[in-house]
């Protein structure tokens, strides 16, 4: 049953309402040493001991002079592997560090604000299920309502390249990755994403956020990716409850300074019905190498246990969706994420007859969000 919570907020723009909005340039430059970061590609090359010297392993190619190679030693990792994760209990979380309805969002001042993004329709070429607080089995993604709302777009500006692509590795010393899902930058070096994005249990695992992914790399430079120092994630003292599908991701790099990054706030009851909200992922069912979004969805219902909340609605969800933000647009131009794409349930006899897809949020989102702000500068 719906728990109804008092108004702290006011409820986000409507789609009728940022129509009328008008895309605002940056006014300053990018610093110099923050582009040039962005546009150069780096290569990391992680030795599986620290004996190991990968100094003497560059050489000229044979046959081509102006190409180098490198022989690496066996189980090296092309990239820089994960270092620790952790499943938290809710409930072991300083109580100082909690209760916040919001983290606050930023737009750098050389960030063009854009409401409206290009659309760009698709390239020019031809994990374990889980269960809901009630129980019930679901998908990590559900389907489509009708026609698919969902539009391919180009992610310029903000908010939307603070959205990326999540690419997962459970050996990270294999050249492959082995799954990959949704993620948004909520703070200087901090991504939300769905729990089941994260490698569980795999002792080598390695993950590489990249922000604004279009056609195989970032729009904002090659430089533009990090890869994930260490992760975690919600526990409710149950195996894979969809409320508490959340993770947050800490990066190497603090993208988040450069390219800004989105709020988050606790889900409102107050603001059910109101077609405030976007959905936007990396869904392989239109194009999973380009971002789509739909606007305007409703969050018809949500579901509460202890501080973390389903958040029922009809937004068309696929595979690759999973862990991207579903969020509002409010006043002051920020972006504000109250749930991340977890999966969805069809209910069918026993009197109910539901059909939705859920996000995971709640004040449980905002908590976890909060106090690895704090904890990981």
């Amino acid at each position: 049953m719906s728990k109804t919570q008092p108004a702290h907020d006011e409820a986000p723009l409507t789609p009728s309402q940022l129509v009328f909005l008008d895309n605002v340039a940056a006014t300053e430059r990018m610093p110099a040493d923050m582009a040039r970061r962005l546009a150069q590609q780096r290569l990391y090359l992680s030795a599986p001991n620290a004996t190991v010297d990968l100094s003497g392993h560059l050489k000229r190619h044979g046959e081509l002079a102006d190409c180098w190679e490198i022989d690496l030693p066996a189980n090296t990792t092309v990239g820089l592997p994960g270092r620790t994760q952790e499943r938290m209990d809710p409930k072991s979380m300083p109580k100082a560090l909690l209760g916040k309805t919001k983290t606050d969002g930023c737009r750098p001042p050389w960030a063009d604000l854009v409401y409206h993004p290009k659309l760009s329709g698709v390239p020019d070429r031809s994990p374990a299920s889980l269960r809901t607080i009630k129980g019930r089995r679901l998908q990590p993604t559900y389907g489509v309502f009708g026609s698919d709302d969902r539009k391919a777009y180009y992610p310029s500006g903000y908010p939307w390249r603070c959205i990326g692509r999540v690419f997962t590795w459970t050996d990270a010393s294999q050249p492959g990755w082995s799954w990959y899902g949704s993620g948004v930058l909520v703070g200087p070096r901090h991504v939300l994403t769905a729990g089941h994005v994260a490698p569980w249990g795999w002792p080598h695992w390695g993950m590489l956020f990249v922000p604004g992914y279009y056609d195989g790399s970032s729009v904002v430079g090659s430089g533009a990716n990090s890869w994930v120092s260490d992760f975690r994630s919600l526990d409710s003292g149950a195996a894979s409850v969809s409320a508490h599908d959340i993770s947050l991701l800490r990066l190497y790099d603090p993208l988040g300074n450069q390219l800004g990054y989105f709020g988050s706030k606790v889900y409102d009851h107050a603001w059910q019905g109101g077609n405030y909200w976007t959905l936007v992922g990396y869904p392989s069912m239109m194009t999973s190498e380009r971002p789509s979004y739909q606007v305007g969805i409703p969050v018809l219902d949500n579901d509460v246990d202890g501080d973390a909340m389903e958040l029922e609605h009809q937004g068309d969800v696929t595979s690759g969706d999973s862990g991207g933000p579903f969020f509002g647009t409010w006043s002051d131009g920020i972006s504000y994420a109250i749930g991340t794409v977890s999966g969805g349930e069809k209910i069918t006899g026993r009197g109910q007859d539901e059909d939705n897809n859920i996000c995971a949020g709640g004040q449980a989102l905002v908590n976890l969000i909060s106090y690895w702000l704090t904890n990981w500068p």
